[in-house]
């Protein structure tokens, strides 16, 4: 017989609801989820719900999400259907021109 072990998960997943609330109030979720998988010993995958139905500006959540990420120790993954993180994700990874 084969001795089994319980199966290890690396990620925490944390569902956020975007609909109809404000940047401030998705935020408050992002903390919450943040610190549960820092609890846990996880990296957070933060998975956005309808994030184009969000109340509030992308823009300001995505702002607010750089502010609370900038000190986070662990590595966070995003996931939306929308592109918008995406879109932004890869703006912050373009390389600066260098000046001629």
């Amino acid at each position: 017989m084969t001795e089994t072990r319980p199966l290890e998960l690396h990620e925490l997943q944390v569902r956020i609801p975007c609909r109809g609330k404000s940047a401030a109030a998705v935020l408050d979720q992002v903390d919450l989820g943040l610190e549960e998988a820092k609890a846990q010993g996880r990296d957070p995958l933060l998975v956005f719900e309808d994030l184009g139905q969000l109340q509030d500006s992308v823009t300001a959540l995505i702002k607010g999400l750089c502010r609370v990420l900038v000190a986070y120790p662990r590595t966070v993954t995003f996931w939306e259907s929308s592109g918008y993180t995406e879109a932004f994700l890869s703006v912050m990874e373009v390389t600066p021109r260098s000046e001629a």
